[in-house]
């Protein structure tokens, strides 16, 4: 009796064991494979880091897991937040698909209306994109201030380029619609974007402008990128009443042509090729964030930053202008203002001349010398 208890026991055991077994080799093949997504995820974040440095180009064609990428947050279109100010001047964050709710914040039709359309990421701190739109916003309060953020990082920047233009610039139509229901009228409306954002503000403005009739006061398109598709560049005169370019980098980045009203080339760069990047950077990508700053410190510290209008980098150099025909880079511009205009900056802040007294003037003819006569 009792050697047949045993043998059952015994017989139990090994029953058992081999589903323990597989318990514990399935948590563990969980485990290992929940490790290996996020080591997947954390070499993508890696090489589209690595390759933003490149350019566009290097950037859209990068080797990532997309399957993996699409496992984490933050890279729908609904991930993009509203930034807006309350009425105790305090920013708060809000979902895209709060868009509706904004007429329930400091929204006045008596100030003129600045969209910033961001959509562009550096890890560089200097260039802190969030940290200048943050002081925009405090700064600025006789402006409605809105920032419109589509790159809060890396990945989402990625999908922002490659998959999601389209929305993107939906979400924006949809942004410009909530204003114009909220009192403001459109051509007191003034889009901005940098880079990618240029694109999607373009994209918005043309939207609008399609189911509305109406345009858009300004686009400010800083450095519009190259973009994965050519097809994708869609800053160009007729998305907005004015459209000014302020270029930067003008080569795996920016765009080199002009596509505005106004065309802006700060120090040539983007508009004569042997100069490759601007003052004080070492990098491309610094050369295409350097007019993001400038423009920022024109906003944000009250900067006058002078563009004179001359046909070509070669003749400004010369001193061969126009030079009573002068803009300020910011938010106001003459309606006459048209046409290529540049000027020179510093390699840091302020990157004005004009602290320094200098100003841009047309070169005098040279004498002629004339032998003296006998």
């Amino acid at each position: 009796m009792q050697k047949s208890t045993v043998r059952f026991i015994l017989l139990a055991v090994c029953l058992i064991c081999p589903s323990w077994g597989a318990s514990s080799a399935s948590a563990e093949d969980k485990s290992t494979k929940s490790l290996s997504i996020d080591g997947v995820q954390k070499q993508n974040l890696k090489l589209l880091t690595e390759q933003l440095n490149r350019g566009w180009r290097a950037f859209c064609d990068a080797p990532v897991d997309e399957g993996v990428m699409s496992l984490f947050q933050g890279i729908n279109p609904s991930d993009a937040r509203l930034h807006v100010m309350t009425i105790t001047n305090q920013s708060v964050e809000l979902p895209i698909k709060s868009i509706s709710q904004l007429k329930d914040f400091d929204i006045s039709p008596e100030r003129k209306t600045l969209v910033y359309v961001n959509a562009f990421h550096t890890a560089d701190s200097y260039f802190s994109v969030q940290e200048h739109l943050t002081l925009l916003q405090n700064s600025r309060r006789d402006l409605n201030v809105i920032v419109v953020d589509f790159a809060k990082d890396v990945a989402q920047l990625y999908y922002a380029v490659r998959h999601h233009l389209s929305v993107d610039g939906y979400f924006v139509y949809k942004l410009i619609r909530a204003l114009k229901d909220a009192g403001i009228a459109a051509q007191d409306i003034t889009l901005a974007g940098h880079s990618v954002g240029a694109n999607i503000a373009a994209l918005g403005a043309k939207l609008f402008a399609k189911e509305t009739k109406q345009l858009v006061g300004q686009l400010i398109a800083i450095d519009p990128a190259t973009m994965c598709r050519t097809t994708d560049i869609l800053v160009k005169q007729g998305v907005a009443s004015r459209v000014v370019t302020i270029h930067g980098e003008g080569d795996v980045f920016g765009v080199r042509v002009p596509l505005g009203h106004i065309d802006i080339y700060p120090n040539g760069i983007g508009y004569f090729p042997r100069r490759k990047l601007q003052p004080g950077c070492e990098s491309k990508v610094c050369s295409h964030m350097y007019p993001f700053v400038l423009f920022m410190e024109a906003l944000i510290e009250g900067v006058m930053i002078p563009a004179t209008k001359c046909d070509s980098w070669a003749k400004f150099r010369q001193g061969d202008c126009n030079y009573q025909n002068t803009i300020n880079i910011g938010l106001i511009y003459p309606s006459t203002a048209k046409g290529l205009y540049f000027c020179l900056t510093q390699p840091n802040p302020p990157f004005t001349y004009m602290e320094h007294g200098l100003r841009y003037k047309t070169r005098r003819p040279e004498k002629s010398v004339n032998p003296k006569s006998s």
